[in-house]
């Protein structure tokens, strides 16, 4: 039978987080602490809410004013950037589609974004089920949004397959017995990436290991390698 799989989608369907930076660091020129601009590695995979109060402290201002701002720069990067596709999506999606294999979508973001994404993506009512981070109290790397989106899914999570960039989305798939594959990007490939299962250059190739995975006895990516 065809392993569930579910899909991070911030770094891996769609390559948001260039402008996630874009934004932050914009942010932080702004209230002059420019120095801070790598600190934008610690949002990556995390929910806003939950690495909100760290960069609150950093900066001594409130939480609420910082998160104002980072959703006003953010849309004036949107208003002169596109939302564009990871490569290979399109063509992995309808891959891992294929065969009546379930694909479910677990993303950070707010369903809100989400939604925009997908719509942006040309992807809208192609997952099975999709849980986002303002529907969990706890968000990545702690396990509930993935066993969240196993649940309505209807399947086991320890059954399942997950495609992640970070290491947060990586031990919150893992926390929740999920196989994992990373796929690292321009900016995820310098984070430390190497508690995933296996690790492909590109969603094509993650895909690839998916379907190799099918077909191993015991289920192992060390036996499903491309």
């Amino acid at each position: 039978m065809p392993r569930p799989v579910v899909l991070d989608m911030d770094g891996v369907l769609v390559d948001s987080e260039p402008l996630n930076e874009a934004a932050f660091r914009a942010y932080v020129s702004s209230v002059r602490r420019p120095e801070l601009s790598g600190w934008f590695s610690n949002t990556l995979g995390r929910r806003e809410v939950d690495f909100l109060p760290d960069l609150a402290a950093e900066l001594g201002r409130p939480a609420p004013e910082i998160s104002a701002a980072l959703a006003a720069e953010l849309e004036a990067v949107l208003a002169e950037a596109e939302l564009t596709a990871m490569p290979f999506v399109s063509e992995a999606v309808a891959r891992l589609a294929a065969g009546g294999r379930i694909v479910g979508l677990a993303s950070s973001s707010r369903r809100a974004f989400v939604d925009r994404v997908l719509e942006a993506l040309g992807l809208s009512g192609v997952f099975a089920a999709i849980a986002t981070g303002d529907e969990v109290a706890r968000g990545k790397p702690d396990p509930e949004i993935y066993e969240l989106v196993a649940r309505r899914l209807a399947v086991p999570a320890a059954e399942c397959v997950a495609v992640e960039d970070t290491p947060a989305g990586l031990a919150a798939a893992a926390a929740a017995g999920m196989t994992t594959i990373a796929v690292p990007n321009a900016l995820t490939a310098r984070l430390d990436l190497s508690d995933a299962d296996a690790v492909a250059s590109d969603l094509r190739e993650a895909v690839e290991l998916v379907i190799r995975l099918d077909g191993t006895p015991g289920g192992r990516l060390a036996d499903a390698t491309v």
